[in-house]
């Protein structure tokens, strides 16, 4: 018989001890707000017309009949837009999904993972998954991602893979072409370079495909294209790997609406280019808003910024509090930010989607009405 002492123990113990030490993905909400400005989502929804092809498309399935494999058609209309071979393409539900695939089918049990931090908190969890060890690197003060660090490290031994956001998240730089570029040339392993936000930067990683074997660039629908809701996401990389990496994925990943979702948007892309646009015509404003108001404000190639607020003589723990003042002040006037301060390095700091003009406008006069700015628009931090 079973001793009682184990039937009565906690099945936790069966969990890997590595993902025991992980903590969820997690992001308080809160109440329900007018201006939701915290997942850096596109502040237009989908158009009727779009919305409405896409289920005219939903509507001609078959719904009691599984979609297909690996979503051949949706593969077809990205590499069309890419420019980049359809086998050389890999649909998913969202490019995590695809990020979590290629880490688990490409980095050793045991072996360390090139990544640094600040970044998407959720590679974090990706690589001890896996089986692997992570080895990311920190950033400076300035939390720039530390390129001369990853080259060194790259040196000193080229077969580690690396995760690299670029640009990334939640800071907002970016890496020049050249830049990545030169870590592909030192590298002897995969780059699986995380592309989220490649619509509102000035880099186009997109040509270093034709160049590099070992770069796989993730990229998705959930920004720019204004379907987050429908969890789309797809790689580019060589057809070679492609193929081999469908084998590890599981099938049907991609259901039906999510593929008319897909397919409408591609089709008629000049909705996502004009909203491109109009975000980077406002992230400049939103960014001199904040800066006014006297916080950090740091260089975006996103469609967010992130700010942080002083110390004030009270070092990590006076930013954190006057970053909770400012995040609760705007909370209480319906405008609902990103609290990122428990990433490395990033006390004090805030998140902020780039909104519409009717958003910053708010925005403005939740600074003005919490003291941040002066009547007149100028003033500093209290």
């Amino acid at each position: 018989m079973t001793p009682t002492s184990t039937l009565q123990a906690s099945p936790i113990r069966f969990v890997r001890p590595e993902l025991r030490r992980l903590k969820a993905y997690h992001l308080d909400q809160g109440a329900f707000t007018t201006f939701k400005l915290d997942q850096n989502e596109v502040p237009f929804d989908l158009p009727r017309r779009l919305k409405e092809d896409a289920i005219e498309r939903l509507r001609k399935e078959s719904w009691s009949i599984y979609p297909t494999f690996n979503g051949d058609r949706f593969r077809k209309a990205v590499g069309a837009y890419a420019d980049w071979p359809w086998e050389g393409v890999l649909a998913g539900s969202g490019s995590s999904e695809l990020l979590s695939l290629s880490v688990e089918s490409m980095c050793p049990p045991l072996g360390e993972v090139l990544s640094h931090v600040p970044s998407f908190g959720l590679y974090l969890m990706l690589v001890p998954r896996s089986g692997g060890v992570p080895k990311f690197l920190p950033s400076g003060p300035d939390l720039k991602i530390p390129f001369q660090a990853l080259l060194a490290q790259i040196d000193k031994d080229p077969r580690r893979p690396l995760i690299l956001c670029t640009p990334n998240n939640p800071v907002g730089d970016a890496l020049s072409v050249e830049q990545v570029e030169t870590l592909l040339e030192r590298m002897e392993a995969p780059l699986l370079l995380d592309n989220a936000y490649h619509e509102f930067s000035r880099f186009d990683y997109r040509p270093l495909l034709d160049r590099h074997r070992h770069l796989l660039l993730f990229r998705t629908l959930s920004k720019a294209w204004a379907v987050a809701g429908m969890r789309l996401g797809y790689l580019l990389a060589d057809p070679d790997l492609v193929a081999e990496l469908v084998k590890a994925k599981l099938p049907y990943n991609l259901g039906h609406a999510s593929i008319a979702t897909g397919l409408a948007v591609l089709e008629s892309p000049s909705f996502s280019r004009r909203a491109v646009r109009s975000i980077l015509a406002r992230r400049p404003q939103w960014a001199d808003l904040f800066h006014r108001a006297g916080f950090e404000v740091f260089d975006s190639e996103t469609n967010f910024v992130l700010l942080r607020c002083s110390a004030g003589g009270g070092g990590d723990e006076g930013a954190q509090a006057r970053m909770t003042v400012l995040r609760e002040g705007l909370g209480m006037r319906g405008i609902l930010a990103r609290d990122v301060s428990a990433g490395p390095g990033l006390k004090g700091c805030l998140r902020v989607t780039v909104g519409s003009g009717g958003a910053l406008r708010a925005t403005e006069k939740a600074l003005l009405e919490m003291g941040y700015l002066a009547p007149a628009a100028s003033g500093g931090e209290r």
